[in-house]
């Protein structure tokens, strides 16, 4: 069945980009080379340096977070965070599966990703490593 959502709300290249993320995060190895899990901060960062896509840290309810905007948001989301935000393709969904999901904030779902100042503790080695190993997956087959 064809849900509404692919009927009506995303974009061809918005699923493109979806499929692509998630063949992308199959090459991601669960633990960096320290040792300690890969953290959405980092995981979202390399996977919008491969697809060209806005990284964008916030809350996730309550929780610290990190996703990607499907489209730049318009200069004065600030001042509207639950108006003119674009979609999200977000690679690491907080206590969900699928892991790798399409939001339209246009619906009552965005409540749940909130926009805050960007992050200042993110680790640029561990977001280059994730970047190589993308580097290494295949090429996107589109069905």
């Amino acid at each position: 069945m064809m849900s509404y959502a692919a009927l009506h709300v995303f974009r061809p290249m918005d699923e493109v980009l979806l499929g692509r993320a998630q063949q992308l995060i199959e090459f991601v190895p669960t633990y960096d080379p320290k040792g300690e899990l890969v953290r959405c901060h980092e995981l979202a960062r390399a996977v919008g340096r491969m697809l060209g896509l806005q990284v964008q840290d916030g809350l996730y309810g309550f929780v610290e977070h990190s996703w990607l905007w499907l489209s730049s948001p318009e200069a004065d989301y600030r001042r509207f965070p639950r108006y003119h935000l674009p979609k999200i393709l977000d690679v690491y969904v907080p206590g969900s599966l699928p892991q790798v999901q399409l939001v339209d904030t246009a619906s009552g779902l965005c409540h749940r990703y909130l926009p805050t100042e960007p992050r200042t503790d993110i680790v640029d080695d561990t977001v280059d490593w994730l970047y190589r190993a993308l580097q290494d997956a295949p090429p996107v087959v589109v069905r």
